[in-house]
């Protein structure tokens, strides 16, 4: 089954449905694909599970854009399609590439919180994190199908040395000690 189909079917983004797949969501039928679901997701990482009902698929008419040379993006503030490609290349290469690529902000950040998780552990939660932003930010708030970039560690085969070199160097600076 095409991935875009299997996407469309499951109500989720195709950017979802690759994060998934690597994973190791099943793409032979849509049965499978909701079975391995069932199985393997946290119910807070399913639309289903969010707390403020938001589905992600664009109910907000607050935010629905017109037709013709203009699009809303806010209800008081009408910007125009030069403004929302600009808009729209930040949300969806610029800020994803510079905030979720940087993984080891994230493994700082809970360090000095004095969290204890491992570097494999520090990579499923900016998973998540960038999964929560593509759903809630591109397509719910923006409503954009324009194609999400996924940072280089999010293309990463799980099993690749490339990401377990990655991971191995996020526990390195999670183990060592803080220079306060």
């Amino acid at each position: 089954m095409q991935k875009t189909e299997l996407a469309r079917l499951l109500g989720v983004s195709r950017e979802t449905v690759h994060r998934l797949v690597r994973r190791g969501m099943p793409t032979d039928s849509l049965e499978t694909a909701v079975a391995w679901r069932a199985a393997n997701l946290d119910i807070r990482q399913t639309k289903e599970g969010r707390i403020t009902g938001n589905t992600g698929g664009g109910k907000s008419k607050q935010y629905l854009p017109l037709q013709g040379n203009e699009v809303t993006l806010e209800a008081d503030r009408v910007y125009s399609s030069t403004e929302k490609k600009i808009i729209e290349a930040t949300l969806t290469r610029i800020l994803p590439n510079l905030y979720f690529g940087r993984v080891d902000w994230l493994a700082a950040a809970l360090k000095e919180a004095n969290v204890p998780v491992t570097g494999e552990q520090v990579i499923e939660i900016q998973d998540s994190l960038l999964s929560t932003y593509m759903e809630e930010i591109i397509y719910g708030y923006l409503q954009s199908n324009s194609h999400f970039e996924l940072p280089p560690l999010f293309e990463m085969r799980l099993d690749s040395e490339e990401h377990k070199a990655v991971i191995a160097s996020i526990d390195q600076l999670l183990s060592e000690e803080s220079m306060h």
